[in-house]
C-alpha cells in the first residue's frame, strides 16, 4: 500500500504541474481523474468487504508424495473489482511447528493452496483473516474468517526387510473352556462341586484318588507391531510405511494384532487392529502424535 500511495503522489504532483503549464481541458480532465481515484478506490474497498463471501474445500487424506491442495474461493462483487489476501497459519502437528504465510486469491476468486506432502503427518491450515483490497491497492479491509482445514498425509506401504512369518505370528495358548466335551484337557484332583461326568476313571484308578478332566481350548494371542517415534522424518515415514504394509498383511490373513507406539516421554500407546477401519483409525491418531525433538536410534520390530 505504501508503494501505491508513493506512486500516486508522484503522479498527482506531475499532473498538477502539467495543469499549471497547460491549462486546457485535457489538463483539467487529468487532474480531476487523479483527484477522484482515491475516492473510487475507497468505494470499491467498502463495497467489496461488505459483499464478499469466503469458502474453503480440502482434499481430505492424501498419500505421501501425491499432489494435494486446499481450494479457496471468494464470491461476491469483490471478485470483479477487488482482490483478497488470506492470512494463514500452517501447523505440522507431528513436529509441533507453525509458520505464517499469505495467499493471494486470484483467477476469478479461486486459489489452490498447495499442501506439503513430502512427509507423513497431520497438517493444519488455519485461515485467520481475509484482507480485501481495492483494485488499485489504496485501501484494505480486514475480515475475521477463522476457517481451518486438516490434511492427513498417509504413508506409502513399504515391505519390511523380513517378511512376516504367519506361523511365527500366530501365538497359541491354552485357557479354561466352558465346553464340557473338549478334546484338550488338563488333569487335576477332584473338588467338591465337580460333576461326576468329568471324573477321569482310568487315571483315578491308577492313582487311587479321584481325578477330573478340566477342559481347555486354544486361543490366539495378539501379534504386535512396534513403532518408535523419531524426529528423523525420513526414517519415520519408512517405518510408518512398513507398519501399514505389515498390518494390512495381517488383516488379509485374518490375524488380530496390536500396533504399539513407543513415545520417548510417556507410556506406550497400543491399538488393537482387527479390520481396515481399525487400521485407518489408528493411523489417523498416530499421525497427530507429537514426535520428539531429538533423533533417537530406533527400528520397527515385528514380534
Amino acid at each position: 500500500m505504501l508503494k501505491t500511495w508513493v506512486i500516486y503522489s508522484v503522479s498527482l504532483i506531475s499532473t498538477f504541474i502539467f495543469f499549471l503549464c497547460y491549462k486546457m481541458w485535457v489538463s483539467w480532465f487529468c487532474l480531476i481523474v487523479m483527484l477522484l481515484i482515491p475516492f473510487f478506490a475507497l468505494a470499491m474497498c467498502i463495497t467489496a468487504s461488505k459483499t464478499v463471501s469466503f469458502k474453503t474445500k480440502g482434499t481430505g487424506n492424501c498419500i505421501k508424495g501425491d499432489p494435494a491442495y486446499i481450494k479457496i474461493k471468494t464470491d461476491g462483487i469483490a471478485t470483479w473489482f477487488a482482490f483478497c489476501k488470506v492470512k494463514t497459519v500452517i501447523t505440522d502437528k507431528m513436529a509441533g511447528t507453525s509458520r505464517k504465510t499469505d495467499f493471494m486469491v486470484h483467477d476469478r476468486g479461486v486459489t489452490k493452496i498447495p499442501v506439503d506432502t513430502s512427509h507423513c503427518g497431520a497438517f493444519s491450515y488455519k485461515m485467520t483473516r481475509l484482507e480485501v483490497y481495492d483494485l488499485f491497492g489504496f485501501f484494505h479491509s480486514n475480515l475475521n474468517i477463522d476457517k481451518e482445514s486438516e490434511i492427513l498425509v498417509m504413508p506409502v506401504p513399504a515391505m519390511p526387510d523380513i517378511m512376516p512369518d504367519m506361523y511365527g505370528f500366530k501365538a497359541r495358548n491354552l485357557r479354561k473352556s466352558n465346553k464340557p466335551n473338549s478334546e484338550i484337557y488338563d488333569i487335576r484332583e477332584y473338588q467338591p462341586g465337580d460333576p461326576l461326568k468329568s471324573v477321569h476313571w482310568k487315571m483315578s484308578a491308577k492313582k487311587d484318588k479321584l481325578l477330573v478332566k478340566e477342559p481347555l481350548e486354544e486361543y490366539g494371542g495378539h501379534s504386535r507391531v512396534i513403532l518408535e517415534l523419531t524426529a528423523d522424518r525420513d526414517k519415520l515415514d519408512l517405518h510408518l510405511g512398513q507398519i501399514l504394509f505389515t498390518s494390512r498383511f495381517f488383516i488379509e490373513h485374518e490375524v488380530s494384532h496390536m500396533i504399539r507406539v513407543i513415545p520417548p516421554d510417556r507410556r506406550d500407546i497400543s491399538f488393537t487392529i482387527e479390520s481396515e477401519t481399525d487400521l485407518n483409525r489408528a493411523l489417523s491418531l498416530i499421525l497427530r502424535m507429537r514426535i520428539p525433538d531429538e533423533v533417537y536410534q530406533e527400528d520397527v520390530h515385528e514380534n
